[in-house]
């Protein structure tokens, strides 16, 4: 019966022994998880950082797009102003035109009544 107890006490000794080696196996494990989960939350930290410096930027960028859209709308403004302009020249220069024509013709005569004198 001892050997047999014996028996026992050596296979509850070899089970603990190898649970013991499963469970230091799995702190290693867990531990190089963890230093991977730092150097991925550092990472993470950093680009954070970063981040937060790129959307000081952005600020400069919406003002600047803001900027490059009026110069457009001004553009364009100015010109369907100068394309507009020469047709205000052609018709100015035409009405002048039409007028020095008017001068030239002269004015109408005042139709005359027939007078009672006659010619001689």
């Amino acid at each position: 019966m001892d050997a047999r107890v014996e028996r026992v006490h050596a296979d509850i000794r070899e089970f603990l022994g190898s649970q013991t080696e499963r469970d230091k196996a799995i702190e290693r494990i867990q531990f190089e998880r963890d230093k991977r989960y730092e150097s991925m939350i550092q990472g993470i930290a950093i680009e954070s950082r970063e981040a937060l410096k790129k959307a000081g930027t952005v600020n400069a960028n919406v003002w600047m797009a803001t900027a490059v859209y009026l110069f457009g709308v001004v553009s364009i403004v100015v010109g369907g102003y100068f394309a507009s302009q020469a047709n205000l020249y052609v018709a100015v220069q035409t009405t002048l035109a039409a007028v020095q024509a008017g001068k030239d013709v002269g004015a109408a005569k005042p139709a005359e009544l027939p007078s009672s004198v006659l010619p001689k």
